[in-house]
């Protein structure tokens, strides 16, 4: 049973979570390389970010269909953006 106003989420979105470090790679796909995690947590901490589906102390993870609309408002052409090669 859920709370009043609590949100229910498929298995397909449970799926799809993404932790602060998969967000270090989706920053830095417009320079080629990831970004560091202080850097992806002041973004994560912006007003208008999305709110994890998961906060605790030690672990919050976001739900990747939502950080990806808001990189598409925010970071135009991270989608074509190509990580840049190692090695």
């Amino acid at each position: 049973m859920h709370a009043p106003g609590e949100r229910t989420y498929t298995k397909a979105e449970l799926d799809s979570l993404i932790s602060v470090e998969d967000l270090t790679h989706l920053l830095g796909r417009l320079r080629g390389d990831r970004v560091s995690r202080s850097y992806a947590n002041r973004i994560a901490n912006q007003k208008g970010f999305p709110d994890p589906l998961i906060d605790r102390p030690q672990l919050r993870l976001w739900l990747r269909a939502d950080v990806e609309a808001w990189l598409d408002r925010n970071r135009r052409g991270w989608r074509e953006a190509r990580p840049r090669p190692t090695g």
